[in-house]
């Protein structure tokens, strides 16, 4: 497993500028501005296309963040919620705010989403532990270790389109997307009902969290 001194290491040198030192109750300040999309409790909203944060990887949240500021996400034309999402980034001063906002976040129980995709649970337990686990973790739990995010919190619908995305290219094209380019390759080997599939397994291990 990795080290907390580790990880902040990794998130010092992904985000220049970034406090060293995380904030959780600073960060819960921060999240105010955020609870009309997200929901009090971090949620998530699949009507305002808003995914369940609260429980998802520290990491993986500052990166997100910090690509949403700096344009390596949502900026393509296509993808209607990341440009909804850039100017929340955006609005965040520094990496401070981004790393407090992270941590408090991080810090919330993780979330259970209503389920709201049908599938088949069992085929998509193949499927995840065959072409998803290796990073995600046998059950989407995800894997600081490789900085992959939980999957289990975000939501089916929320989890579906950003597959969809990276498949065609709406997200994960940028050149400076190194994780996105890794996600895009792998989403190609994934059929619609495979996909369906796959966020039924999600909506099951969800409840065991």
């Amino acid at each position: 497993m990795i080290s907390r001194l580790q990880k902040l290491v990794f998130l010092l040198l992904l985000s220049p500028g970034l406090a060293l030192a995380a904030n959780a109750e600073a960060g819960k300040a921060v999240y105010g501005t955020c609870v009309a999309c997200h929901g009090a409790n971090a949620e998530g909203n699949s009507a305002l296309l808003a995914p369940g944060l609260a429980g998802q990887s520290e990491s993986y949240l500052v990166r997100q963040l910090w690509d949403f500021k700096n344009g390596r996400r949502g900026a393509d034309p296509d993808d209607t919620a990341g440009a909804q999402m850039r100017p929340m980034a955006m609005a965040l001063p520094d990496g401070e705010a981004i790393a407090n906002v992270a941590a408090y976040l991080a810090s919330l129980p993780a979330n259970v989403p209503v389920a709201t995709v049908d599938g088949d649970a069992e085929n998509g337990q193949k499927q995840f532990t065959n072409k998803c686990g290796a990073c995600h973790g046998g059950q989407g739990w995800g894997n600081e270790a490789l900085y992959t995010p939980r999957l289990t919190v975000v939501g089916d619908s929320y989890l579906v389109r950003q597959v969809k995305h990276f498949q065609t290219g709406v997200r994960g094209a940028h050149e400076d997307a190194k994780f996105g380019k890794q996600m895009k390759a792998m989403s190609i080997l994934v059929t619609d009902q495979e996909l369906n599939d796959i966020a039924a397994f999600l909506n099951e291990q969800s409840r065991e969290q």
